[in-house]
């Protein structure tokens, strides 16, 4: 249905509110556990770097589904709670604020991709964190373009500029 993603934005737009939050909280959970499993099996920090772009790359595309799943940004989500749980709570706020103001998730969730990354280099976390988020950040990117590549190159084709930006962000 809708735009045949699986993730919590469509759900919500497609089924309702409690059923797009229970996606989200699953989405979210994958994430939790990608970072939460390892750490409790006493494996080093550097498996992150394998278990939790596998769990988006899963997420994202997964076998069972024919490889069209959702965008990767809740998995993420909770990747980000777990291993910076209070720089994940402040960019919440204004990501949240985005959404809400401008209607905009894709906005809002692009602003606090940003301001995580900021704030992991400009509170002086470890180059692994840094690294492990930039990662991370690509890779949502990355499946978002390849997700909307068809009206990037319409838009581009037809020079409906307008057209490109503004829904490219919704």
């Amino acid at each position: 249905m809708g735009s045949r993603n699986v993730g919590a934005l469509n759900t919500y737009q497609q089924v309702g509110a409690w059923a797009g939050l229970t996606v989200l909280l699953v989405d979210t959970a994958k994430g939790v556990l990608a970072v939460t499993v390892p750490r409790l099996m006493g494996v080093d920090d550097w498996a992150l770097f394998i278990t939790t772009p596998l769990v988006v790359a899963g997420h994202n595309w997964p076998v069972f589904l024919g490889f069209r799943g959702g965008k990767g940004a809740a998995s993420i989500l909770g990747i980000s709670l777990v291993i910076v749980p209070w720089l994940t709570v402040i960019t919440a706020g204004p990501s949240i604020l985005v959404m809400l103001l401008l209607r905009n998730v894709v906005l809002g969730a692009a602003l606090g991709f940003i301001m995580l990354n900021v704030l992991l280099w400009a509170t002086g976390q470890g180059a692994q964190q840094v690294g492990l988020c930039l990662l991370l950040t690509v890779l949502v990117t990355g499946t978002y373009m390849i997700n909307v590549r068809e009206h990037i190159v319409s838009s581009i084709k037809t020079r409906q500029w307008r057209a490109l930006f503004l829904e490219l962000a919704g």
